[in-house]
């Protein structure tokens, strides 16, 4: 069986794919999956699918939407009523780890960080791009969300961006400019209050010679920082615009750990 929640929810066993139109079956599967291989309290269930007032009704219809997820999990993976197990005061999804695309992510992810930081670039950015391939669109992009699914979520797109990150780095470890370039300006349209992407460009056209472009790169930083968040520039990226200023080579930003929860810029 394979659970994939990095884009829209999806799971996949030998008799076929998991298929319900019921937003609330989806949701209690996403929070059971990512809570594996711990168990999810009742209490838990009810408030992520009725954050403000739930119904009178609650535990009743926590209970059928467990029953319906163990029908549709024994119809496509065929063993339903072990999978999905009743604990005390809640149920717990009893799955291999590898069988979630989120757990192999952060793996690969891990690993990533550590071929880096072992000095293997390309090393780190092949497993950068296969750990980034898993996704196929917004993380829980078609699960309702409540305040453990929405949290969560935010989580891992702010994993993404790490991840993205280290890759980056890595191919500038490699001196890859004329590709990374143009993928870091296409990053800031994206991510443009992600302080490392500004921070990678500005390095990368250095390096390539393109000391005007690089200064002028700074400046869009800096009125981004005070149009947006009305804050100056910080210390490391001043630094830097000192070292494109004095002609100086720039080295490598300092990395910052993928699996932390990156601060926007």
């Amino acid at each position: 069986m394979e659970i994939s929640l990095l884009g829209p929810l999806r799971v996949e066993g030998p008799h076929g794919e998991f298929g319900t139109t019921s937003t609330k079956i989806r949701q209690v599967l996403a929070l059971l999956a990512l809570e594996s291989p711990s168990a999810v309290d009742v209490d838990r269930i009810t408030e992520e699918l009725w954050p403000q007032r739930p119904p009178k009704s609650a535990l009743g219809t926590v209970q059928t939407y467990v029953y319906h997820v163990r029908k549709h999990l024994t119809a496509h993976v065929g063993s339903g009523s072990k999978l999905l197990a009743t604990v005390r005061h809640g149920y717990l999804l009893d799955i291999d780890p590898e069988c979630l695309d989120v757990r192999r992510f952060e793996r690969a992810v891990r690993e990533g960080r550590a071929a880096l930081d072992a000095g293997r670039a390309a090393d780190a950015s092949a497993r950068m791009d296969r750990a980034l391939a898993m996704w196929r669109g917004a993380a829980l992009a078609d699960v309702r969300q409540g305040p453990a699914l929405d949290a969560e979520a935010a989580r891992l797109e702010g994993l993404r961006e790490a991840a993205l990150e280290l890759r980056v780095q890595a191919d500038l470890e490699q001196e890859h400019l004329p590709e990374v370039i143009p993928e870091l300006q296409a990053l800031i349209r994206r991510y443009p209050l992600r302080e490392r992407f500004h921070h990678q460009l500005v390095t990368a056209l250095n390096r390539a010679g393109r000391r005007a472009d690089a200064l002028v790169a700074y400046q869009h930083t800096c009125r981004v920082l005070n149009e947006e968040l009305g804050l100056d520039p910080s210390d490391e990226l001043r630094r830097l615009h000192h070292l494109v200023l004095t002609g100086a080579p720039s080295g490598a930003p300092r990395r910052t750990s993928a699996l932390e929860h990156p601060v926007p810029l």
